[in-house]
């Protein structure tokens, strides 16, 4: 990145290996499959430590794909948090089901086990939880609060890539986890996703259900005709992952821990930097956590007047989500959620990522103390 030039709060990775994959797919013309899908789904499952991945088109519909895989289907009830990406949330509609909405700890922007317990009614079909801005949760206190009640997890990792929880990577306490590749993720596939589990049944019909609900080794007969033969007993959807993002996505993996220590360190200098100023305040992670920050999460005093000053001084910075409860799209039942109002009114993110250099880092601090009145 230029010195001088606007700071970024995303920048997505590039690099000549990817353009040389990218070429290299259009001119095989293998861009719809290919053996760049399979190699991604081996390095995922070795990054996240899970047995199986499926790779999908993009990370709503491997939440689609989760869901259909616990059987959550029309007018049933997934809990969830109202403070996230529209992505996140918009898999549940999908699949005919309605939101109930969670409230999250202020303190460090995540879902609170305890607050999960009481809101839990007992007819939910699944919980999701999402590890906000690659922020863990309380993963493993979420997990026993969902077994006791008897509500399957589905943990979205769509932006938590390389995230610790307790030196594990995050994702390994839902019954399926899911993982994005949008270009300003930790792994830019241009496009994709891709899901998560541990047991063979699961993965295997969550890759049926990923293309129409196909048999692969069986829908084509010998003469490359569709096999009349080959039954489809639960109808999927067009969720695929292609060669063409795969094999752009499977260059970055080499790459991922350094990018993740740079980005840690350069929290840790802003952090440092930060202490003291009046008017805003470090968001920090829960015990046992290592964030994989996706962005630098700050609750400020005044958030508007601090994000205006940003944005005039060149720094990109950001509100991150609406909170999804006031999409009457929806069609949930309102609920108080007061820690979601805070969160609402005082959170920024503000870029920290492995791009910037000491000069970048130096300024977006400056600029926040400056106009966060400290």
């Amino acid at each position: 990145m230029r010195a001088g030039s606007q700071i970024p709060l995303f920048y997505p990775v590039r690099s000549p290996a990817i353009e040389d994959a990218a070429l290299h797919s259009i001119r095989s013309g293998q861009v719809a499959s290919g053996s760049s899908v399979e190699q991604l789904e081996r390095l995922l499952s070795e990054q996240v430590q899970r047995n199986y991945v499926i790779g999908t088109s993009d990370m709503t519909s491997a939440l689609v794909l989760a869901l259909r895989g616990l059987g959550v289907s029309q007018g049933q009830t997934v809990a969830t948090l109202a403070f996230s990406c529209l992505s996140t949330n918009a898999a549940i509609s999908m699949v005919g089901a309605v939101p109930r909405w969670l409230d999250l700890d202020p303190t460090t922007v995540s879902m609170c086990p305890d607050y999960l317990n009481n809101a839990l009614k007992g007819d939910e079909a699944a919980v999701i939880l999402y590890h906000v801005a690659g922020y863990p949760a309380q993963t493993a206190d979420i997990e026993r609060v969902c077994r006791e009640r008897g509500v399957p997890l589905i943990e979205d990792c769509n932006n938590a890539l390389g995230a610790q929880y307790f030196e594990k990577p995050v994702g390994q306490y839902g019954r399926f986890s899911v993982y994005s590749f949008y270009p300003n993720r930790q792994i830019n596939g241009f496009e994709g996703g891709g899901i998560a589990c541990d047991d063979d049944v699961s993965a295997e019909r969550l890759r049926r259900l990923h293309r129409f609900g196909i048999h692969q080794a069986s829908f084509r007969a010998d003469d490359g005709e569709i096999n009349p033969t080959s039954t489809i007993e639960e109808i999927g959807i067009s969720a695929s992952l292609s060669e063409l993002h795969a094999a752009v996505a499977c260059t970055q993996f080499d790459g991922l821990d350094s990018r993740l220590r740079t980005t840690r360190e350069n929290v840790g200098y802003m952090t440092e930097r930060l202490a003291g100023t009046r008017g805003v305040r470090v968001v920090g992670s829960v015990r046992g956590g290592v964030p994989a920050y996706w962005v630098l999460l700050l609750m400020a005093d005044n958030r508007d007047q601090l994000l205006s000053g940003l944005k005039a001084s060149g720094v990109a910075c950001s509100k991150l989500h609406q909170r999804n409860d006031v999409y009457a799209g929806f069609k949930a039942e309102p609920v108080s959620l007061p820690g979601t109002s805070l969160i609402s009114t005082g959170l920024i993110a503000v870029p920290c990522g492995w791009w910037l250099e000491r000069e970048h880092l130096d300024q977006i601090v400056d600029h926040v103390r400056r106009h966060a009145g400290g």
